[in-house]
């Protein structure tokens, strides 16, 4: 009955004190935080890399248009 008593009182003492549920939202506030991080990172990662390939395939393709494929000038 004693130990039941104990327990009780420091389960109460527990949900009363706000420190420890101050520190749980902290840690699930910055885990949140850190999990939109990685999803932005890998949505503007995956749309810059689309959109360079895009560039550099019209790059080679002007070069490949002005000097050809042995970079001799076509032409003049």
């Amino acid at each position: 009955m004693q130990k039941s008593q104990g327990f009780l009182a420091g389960l109460r003492r527990f949900i009363k004190v706000e420190d420890g549920l101050v520190t749980i939202e902290w840690v699930a506030l910055t885990a949140g935080m850190v999990v939109a991080a990685v999803a932005i990172g890998f949505v503007v990662m995956s749309n810059t890399y689309k959109a360079s390939s895009s560039i550099g395939g019209g790059i080679i393709q002007q070069n490949t248009n002005i000097y050809g494929t042995d970079g001799a000038k076509l032409g003049n």
